[in-house]
């Protein structure tokens, strides 16, 4: 498979879409379990991407194999029916910790469903930015500033809950959320340093390892990732298979061309 041919197919799915892990089969739930109603969701949805990957892969191969040029392939996957399930879901289960993870589906899986998104994102802000449910879409909600353009909504969610949370682990997920995202909008010092000053904050309250481990690579970034600040040194081998160290070259121009297929 050329290069070209591989880097497209690679392209069917993207970070835009981080969809909830599979499970194995289960009898369908019913309506008053919420979590069981979810994960038939999630399962759904992972099988139509499934399947829309595949064929997408198989419509290439036939191409080649038939000497055939490659046919357009939808660059993302189908996700309108799930999205407007989620939001009857949500509605269904609102002014309840249950409808956070249908508001946080959409959120997290919605492609070119912008107008759902930013509802979504309005009503986690107005009905549970208070609660400790929250904490369970916080990892995920920044994303949707520049994906769908939610600049105002996703700033109102996060600002809500480090206002009005109780919860210490919830609260100082919000504060890395608020940072990382200040810091990836930053265009002065200063913006880094509020950024930074979220961070450091979040450290104070709580004692989760997960989370202190997030607020500990994000001030790593921080505090020697910018421009400015002294690369971090690396230790590999070169084409010769001759070991060196990035600070082998310290004085010189150097250009460092980060790749892969991911």
């Amino acid at each position: 498979m050329t290069r070209p041919v591989l880097a497209a197919l690679l392209l069917l799915w993207t970070s835009g879409c981080m969809l909830a892990q599979e499970g194995a089969t289960q009898p369908a739930p019913t309506q008053q379990d919420p979590q069981a109603t979810y994960q038939d969701l999630a399962r759904a949805l992972n099988k139509a991407v499934s399947d829309w990957r595949q064929a997408a892969i198989k419509a290439v191969k036939d191409a080649q194999a038939e000497g055939r040029d490659i046919p357009a392939i939808a660059m993302q996957p189908p996700t309108k029916q799930f999205i407007e399930r989620a939001q009857a879901l949500a509605e269904q289960f609102a002014g309840t910790d249950a409808a956070v993870q249908f508001l946080g589906f959409i959120v997290k899986n919605a492609t070119n469903e912008s107008d759902a998104v930013r509802k979504a994102l309005g009503a986690l802000w107005a009905d549970h930015s208070a609660t400790a449910a929250i904490g369970g879409v916080l990892d995920f909600v920044a994303s949707a500033y520049f994906q769908h353009e939610a600049q105002k909504e996703v700033t109102a969610l996060l600002d809500a809950v480090i206002e009005d949370n109780q919860d210490a682990d919830v609260k100082a997920q919000a504060l890395i959320a608020r940072g990382n995202l200040h810091l990836q909008i930053a265009e002065t010092d200063a913006d880094r340093t509020t950024a930074a000053a979220d961070i450091r904050k979040a450290v104070t309250l709580t004692k989760n390892e997960e989370i202190l481990q997030q607020a500990k690579d994000a001030l790593f970034e921080i505090e020697h990732l910018q421009v400015g600040c002294t690369a971090p040194d690396i230790v590999a081998k070169d084409t010769d298979g001759v070991a060196f160290k990035l600070s082998d070259y310290r004085g010189k121009v150097i250009l460092l061309d980060f790749w892969g297929f991911w």
